[in-house]
């Protein structure tokens, strides 16, 4: 009766209904019959029950064995598998199973790789060389894989090294091990890795290209990620859902949306395949594909999950419509019991470029769980709304709790103490870059340039500039910004023919300053040769901010009508700072006609700025027209308008202390 109960187990007949129907036959006994009702226990994921069959067994083989300690690493009972292994070795010569097998074994390792306990892969690779099965291709391709998967790259080449003989397996867990440590030298390899093995003819699995795939992820790679694709069709490869969305994101990662409609419309989709989709498209800035992918996926009912949530946050941050966000947020709150900790943080984001510094705190002051993610969010959300002196203080809070200090982190925190001219804080700051380790990285190295050049120190930037050896545009507009700024305008314009000497092609911002320059020098012939310049030999369409510059190097010369015509001729509608601009110079020039025209325009557009009162009266004293500025004075108080109280950083010394005191503790 044994061999029809044995396979109804096989079958997928019920553990439990077999189980009982061998005790009341009484055939119990059987070893090759409890051997199939152990594992047909642990395949139902009953573990419980196929120890309590095991410990009654009046007689067990190497195959019992095999099974419940295969079946306890499986299910993630280490601890458990390994005392079973141990108690077997200590039986063994008293039963009648003999040496472990390469099926125990390898099922040890894949139970230490789960778990990521190297210690005891190690103990289980010396049992493997000890017993004699370490040229077993499956135990072999396991070891690779344990010390991949724990961060022992080393270990896990000379596992693959020494192999007799590899396995299409082993190749992928070596290649999956490379690509997972993320640095370029390691792509390299497995790239090198992944030729070698085309060159054997081992035929890579769907599983194989997934893992290689992960290598592109910058535009520039497009092409040879497009040869990887190639290859895969070659060779006959069926691309199922888990493959198709490794090359959707393969493809999103490096810019080929074209190949990403393609494959959209040639594979079978589910969560994973929409929700890499999903991404790609974000990360494309294609919008409203991305939206239509969501909506399909609510429309057919799938199981949407917080990585979704996750890219259509991208779209929001990308359109930057904070009714848009909110809906997704409460969409995130309806969906799931319990958002992650990285949705949280994608949500505090995207709050924080749609400017809700207020929903950003709430969401943040929420969280269970706050990770060093979460805080440089909210100071990023602080940093980008201008909310500089908020800044410092949550930096402080994030050093009192001994938290680190991220490269972003530390960038944003600068750059506030640059927009405040706060050099004692941003002193202390460069300090912890430099023991930090971090003060050569570009981003900082810029920001320093930046915070030097805006507190007044021309020449510490300059010395920081010339240290560099990757500087960007973003380093050159902070060094030239800071000569216009600080009347050094002949080293503005030197330093941007050093510009075009290195052909360093300019921005927006490298033209602000320069014509800024120009204006303040009376260089009216050179401004105009440079906002010509802009268009023709840069192809950047000059801003309302170039037009306010060039209104205001015209007006500064002197040169009203030709302000004026430049005004007429614009392709935008004045705004109050270019009209201020041309205020300020009719107060030089006492042209008090065109004055009052700007002042008019100034009060239009906003009406309860009654500076423009101001600025005329002036006027008015320096033509000696008295009856007009009483006038002037009398429309001032008549309207009870005030002027703003000016404003100093000095008031920010006990906030500057603090955060000192505080970086000192951290540094020490």
């Amino acid at each position: 009766m044994r061999d029809p109960l044995a396979a109804l187990l096989r079958s997928g007949g019920h553990p439990h209904s077999a189980h009982g129907v061998a005790i009341k036959l009484g055939c119990i006994a059987s070893t090759f019959l409890c051997n199939n009702l152990l594992h047909a226990y642990l395949s139902r994921s009953v573990p419980a029950h196929a120890r309590r069959l095991f410990d009654e067994m009046s007689r067990r083989n190497l195959v019992s064995w095999s099974v419940v300690i295969s079946g306890s690493a499986r299910h993630g009972v280490l601890a458990e598998a390994f005392a079973l292994f141990s108690h077997m070795l200590h039986g063994a010569g008293q039963g009648s199973w003999d040496r472990p097998d390469s099926f125990m074994l390898g099922a040890l390792v894949a139970g230490c790789s789960r778990a990521r306990h190297v210690d005891a892969g190690v103990q289980v690779h010396a049992c493997v060389a000890k017993f004699g099965v370490d040229e077993d291709e499956s135990v072999a391709a396991a070891l690779v894989d344990m010390y991949a998967k724990c961060g022992w790259v080393d270990s896990s080449w000379r596992a693959f090294t020494l192999a007799p003989q590899r396995s299409v397996l082993s190749w992928t867990s070596m290649i999956a091990c490379l690509v997972n440590q993320g640095s370029s030298g390691y792509h390299d390899a497995a790239m090198l890795l992944f030729k070698k093995m085309l060159a054997l003819k081992v035929w890579p699995t769907n599983v194989t290209f997934s893992c290689i795939l992960k290598v592109f992820n910058t535009p520039d790679l497009l092409s040879v990620g497009m040869q990887i694709h190639g290859c895969l069709l070659k060779i006959g490869t069926e691309v199922d859902t888990a493959l198709g969305s490794a090359l959707m994101t393969m493809y999103g990662r490096c810019g080929g949306v074209d190949e990403i409609a393609r494959l959209a419309c040639r594979i079978r989709h589910d969560v994973f395949s929409r929700t890499s989709l999903l991404g790609a498209y974000a990360r494309n800035g294609y919008n409203a594909e991305a939206i239509g992918v969501f909506k399909e996926m609510i429309l057919t009912n799938m199981a949407i999950d917080q990585s979704a949530m996750t890219c259509l946050l991208q779209v929001c941050s990308s359109v930057g419509q904070l009714r848009m966000v909110r809906e997704v947020h409460c969409y995130a709150l309806k969906t799931f019991f319990k958002l992650d900790t990285l949705l949280l943080n994608a949500i505090i984001t995207v709050y924080g470029r749609c400017g809700d510094t207020t929903s950003a705190e709430t969401v943040f002051n929420l969280m269970e769980e706050q990770d060093i993610i979460s805080w440089t969010a909210l100071l990023t959300c602080y940093a980008q709304n201008g909310l500089d002196e908020e800044v410092l203080l949550f930096f402080r809070e994030m050093l009192r709790r001994g938290l680190g200090s991220p490269v972003f982190c530390m960038t944003s925190v600068l750059r506030a103490c640059s927009r405040t001219s706060n050099l004692a804080i941003g002193l202390q700051i460069h300090s912890r870059t430099v023991k930090l380790g971090i003060d050569d990285d570009n981003s900082v190295e810029n920001a320093l340039v930046t915070l030097y050049a805006n507190c007044g120190s021309v020449q510490v930037a300059l010395k920081i500039f010339n240290s560099m050896s990757n500087r960007d545009i973003v380093t050159w507009n902070a060094l030239l910004t800071s000569f216009s700024q600080h009347g050094n305008e002949v080293a503005a314009i030197q330093l941007f023919d050093l510009m075009q000497e290195e052909e360093v092609c300019p921005d927006d911002y490298t033209f602000v300053g320069l014509l800024s320059s120009c204006s303040r020098m009376g260089l009216v012939k050179e401004g105009c040769e440079y906002f010509n310049e802009m268009k023709a030999k840069y192809n950047l369409e000059p801003k309302m901010v170039h037009y306010t510059c060039m209104v205001d190097l015209f007006a500064r010369a002197g040169r009203f009508c030709d302000a004026m015509d430049f005004i007429d001729a614009m392709p935008y509608e004045p705004d109050q700072i270019l009209w201020e601009a041309l205020l300020a110079s009719c107060k030089i020039h006492g042209n008090l006609g065109l004055g009052r025209i700007a002042a008019k325009k100034i009060l239009e557009i906003t009406p309860h700025d009654y500076s423009a009162y101001i600025t005329l009266s002036s006027i008015h004293a320096s033509v000696d027209m008295w009856d007009e500025k009483c006038w002037n004075r009398t429309v001032f108080d008549t309207q009870q308008a005030r002027k703003d109280t000016g404003r100093s950083w000095i008031d920010a010394q006990e906030l500057s202390e603090n955060i000192l005191d505080t970086l000192q503790i951290g540094v020490m």
